[in-house]
């Protein structure tokens, strides 16, 4: 599909799993294995992003392994892009990763996969491409019953989220350590629209998906639970759901435009308090990230609403105040 990139973020330091997980062999294939059989049977243009230059060696050893494997079994095989975090990045963590991998993709949507969720496979990409399709917007976020979701097993437009973080990323690189943003959930909070799509409700839709594909492996403890088959059990909750903001983004590298929306005078007015000290803008990005909080709180979203208000520093007592 020349329209489909694909990013695996590799990444990970695997502090709870004891060992690199993208070459851990489960079931007679690595980790990394998995997710280029998935990216491979949807994308000719294929990023693996890694944290240092010095595991893209022994990313591409693997990849030439799996290339070979897929070869023999007259697969379509390919070597991909290994490339490592860009060092002028602002990010931190997986944010980092996307972010200097999408910047070169080619395809007009790129499919995010983490290496730590092995069971993700075609068949549950597929599900999130036709939903971006359907549903016309800028990304499918599959969403969890208790309102946690999975950004890093999503689909997005290229073109739309490549601008959204190059603005974010001006904005950390100048905010530094005052930068808020540095989880991954923030990509779909800053797009225009994006449907958070329930597993559950994904699994009615299609007869070959099962919960399970979405799950993320962090111990082996993990691994040996998906190993005795255990069902994930629908509880009630959530419900698929989607969300559409208007925003206009005051560019730092060029200020010409006033910000419009809400959550991008929440970022403005952030940036003017840390540049000045000024708390009339503290009291003003407040009110407005507590806005942004509340549109997801209503749609049953309460994980992303919660999200960015637990990070906010509380310096005046304010959200402690008007939460009692």
């Amino acid at each position: 599909m020349s329209d489909i990139s694909s990013i695996i973020l590799a990444g990970g330091e695997s502090k709870r799993f004891g060992e690199d997980k993208a070459f851990f062999k489960f079931k007679g294939k690595s980790f990394l294995e998995r997710s280029l059989d998935a990216a491979t049977e949807i994308s000719r243009d294929i990023v693996i992003c890694v944290r240092r230059e010095d595991k893209i060696k022994d990313c591409l050893v693997e990849a030439k392994k799996v290339a070979k494997k897929r070869a023999e079994a007259g697969k379509l095989s390919l070597i991909p892009q290994i490339i490592a975090d860009d060092k002028d990045c602002g990010f931190k963590g997986p944010l980092k990763g996307i972010y200097s991998s999408i910047k070169i993709l080619k395809g007009r949507l790129t499919l995010i996969m983490e290496c730590d969720a092995p069971f993700f496979n075609f068949d549950a990409a597929m599900e999130l491409i036709k939903k971006l399709e359907s549903e016309k917007v800028n990304a499918v976020v599959p969403l969890w019953p208790d309102s946690t979701v999975e950004p890093l097993l999503a689909c997005y437009k290229t073109k739309e989220t490549a601008r959204i973080l190059e603005i974010l990323n001006d904005y950390a690189l100048n905010l530094k350590e005052h930068f808020l943003f540095t989880d991954s959930v923030n990509i779909s909070r800053l797009l225009s629209s994006v449907y958070y799509y329930n597993i559950f409700d994904m699994v009615k839709n299609n007869a070959e998906l099962k919960a399970e594909l979405f799950m993320n492996i962090n111990s082996k403890k993990d691994l040996e639970e998906c190993g005795r088959n255990e069902k994930i059990i629908n509880k009630s909750g959530s419900k698929s759901v989607k969300i559409r903001k208007a925003n206009r983004f005051f560019d730092l590298k060029n200020p010409v435009d006033k910000p419009y929306g809400i959550l991008a005078n929440a970022l403005y007015c952030w940036w003017v308090y840390a540049k000045t000290g000024n708390f009339i803008y503290l009291r003003k990005s407040f009110e407005y990230f507590k806005k942004d909080a509340f549109n997801y709180r209503v749609n049953g979203l309460r994980f992303m609403g919660d999200k960015i208000i637990n990070i906010l520093p509380d310096t005046l007592g304010i959200m402690r105040a008007k939460n009692k």
